[in-house]
């Protein structure tokens, strides 16, 4: 498998430029002249293969936000002091600012791909349909890592307080040090590059093979993102039309559900619709992965969320929550298809069930049996006891919890619905994440507010 990836690291350019980072500290004295490292389609494509490569980490898929949330009942200091912090809702003292520096590499990464879109030459048509098809998916994931940044260290964004400060909107390679952008200034910038990445994809005739198209931020990721910025938001008819595309797309049976989890490439597992490459037989895998993020801080699933689950809810069984209740999601564990125990790194950023939900939420008010009828097809696919009556958004938030529990995703829910459901997350030690609570902003990190002079 080392061979099969070994295309993924050729950006040197890019190597160099992030190496040199301090922050937002992005200075293009480091960096190859883009003529020169994106000569043909190939090199442009290597470019984006390293961003993908980035991302086979559970640094960078934001499950350390799950230890800001109410999924964990205790945790200890370990070897990531980083989620022991987050745990605590101690932003200043966070020994590194690690989310916030990797969205922006990140960032930094995929602008030298955006900025070289004008420049790589093209010998024939076909050669252009690709460059566009790398500038979409490229433009896509930027518009990923800007939202993440926007949820975590800005206000949430309700539609009446788009002049708040919101993040550095950074947009190209050579620009230093940004002031913050507003709230409506970076979700204009999200949706219009989402739009824009969506009509090239669609205009180039975008048709990846199904083995490669959960690898790529396709025409799938780039409308199960806007479904879900529309709908964390408030857009929500934007959110019901982009996630109609995705309910008559089948999910797994309950007999099939490993699949999701353990068959990347059977094309009867149709659920996940971005994920990154697994490298955890290869030396470029990263040294933490999913299972040690948990492992190592010792943390259990919280009481409340187990047993929130029904009794034949194939989400609760032992292959996805281990001993002692730490999860197993990404972990291949003992079983008729497996002599051993394993590690499996292909992280899903985007899965079909969350459109099914976003959906749902989406239709609530307007047509409460249509969200009950799509609910209750994800309940049954899982085991679940189906609903009798309509849901409320409640009902449907809890079964976002149980979806997704580990993988990134509750806090930003409870800073989406703290208020409006009251809801409130208690730690053992008396601390409190009380219903719109500043705690939901987290605080920009030191180093960027002593170099960056445009935030203090």
């Amino acid at each position: 498998m080392k061979t099969k990836y070994q295309h993924i690291l050729v950006v040197l350019s890019i190597s160099i430029l992030l190496s040199a980072c301090d922050l937002l500290d992005i200075t293009p004295k480091h960096v190859v002249p883009l003529d020169k490292a994106f000569s043909d389609v190939e090199s442009y494509q290597m470019a984006l293969n390293n961003v993908y490569r980035r991302m086979t980490s559970s640094v960078m898929n934001m499950q350390s936000t799950d230890f800001a949330g109410d999924d964990f009942e205790s945790v200890v200091p370990g070897f990531l002091e980083t989620n022991y912090y987050i745990y605590n809702w101690d932003y200043k003292t966070q020994p590194q600012p690690f989310v916030w520096s990797y969205q922006y590499q990140l960032i930094a990464q995929l602008n030298s791909v955006i900025d070289a879109y004008d420049i790589v030459p093209a010998k024939d048509d076909n050669e252009q349909r690709s460059i566009d098809q790398i500038y979409a998916q490229a433009l896509g994931v930027r518009c990923w890592s800007l939202f993440n940044l926007a949820q975590l260290y800005a206000p949430r964004y309700d539609g009446s307080n788009g002049q708040e400060k919101a993040i550095p909107l950074k947009l190209k390679l050579e620009l230093e040090y940004l002031p913050q952008a507003s709230l409506e200034e970076v979700y204009t910038q999200i949706f219009e590059d989402l739009e824009l990445a969506q009509r090239l994809l669609i205009d180039s005739n975008y048709a990846p093979s199904f083995d490669q198209r959960a690898y790529q931020f396709g025409l799938g990721a780039l409308r199960a993102l806007e479904a879900r910025v529309a709908l964390f938001t408030g857009d929500i008819e934007r959110a019901r039309t982009v996630s109609a595309h995705f309910i008559n797309t089948p999910l797994l049976d309950k007999s099939n559900y490993w699949m999701l989890w353990e068959d990347q490439y059977g094309t009867t597992n149709q659920e996940v619709i971005f994920m990154t490459h697994d490298l955890s037989d290869t030396d470029d895998a990263d040294l933490i992965d999913y299972y040690e993020v948990y492992l190592n801080n010792r943390v259990h699933l919280s009481q409340d969320l187990i047993s929130s689950f029904d009794a034949d809810d194939i989400r609760k069984s032992s292959d996805y929550i281990g001993a002692g209740h730490i999860p197993s999601k990404y972990i291949t564990p003992i079983n008729e298809r497996n002599s051993a125990v394993s590690r499996n790194l292909n992280y899903k950023y985007m899965r079909l069930a969350e459109q099914y939900l976003i959906y749902a939420e989406a239709v609530l008010s307007s047509e409460p049996n249509e969200a009950m009828r799509v609910l209750n097809i994800l309940k049954e696919k899982r085991g679940a006891e189906l609903l009798t009556e309509a849901p409320d958004k409640a009902d449907i938030l809890a079964e976002r919890r149980r979806e997704f529990f580990s993988e990134g995703l509750r806090f930003y829910d409870l800073k989406r619905l703290s208020g409006e459901l009251n809801l409130v997350v208690s730690r053992p030690n008396g601390k409190v994440l009380a219903p719109n609570s500043s705690l939901y902003i987290w605080d920009i990190p030191k180093e960027e507010i002593n170099s960056n002079p445009y935030i203090n």
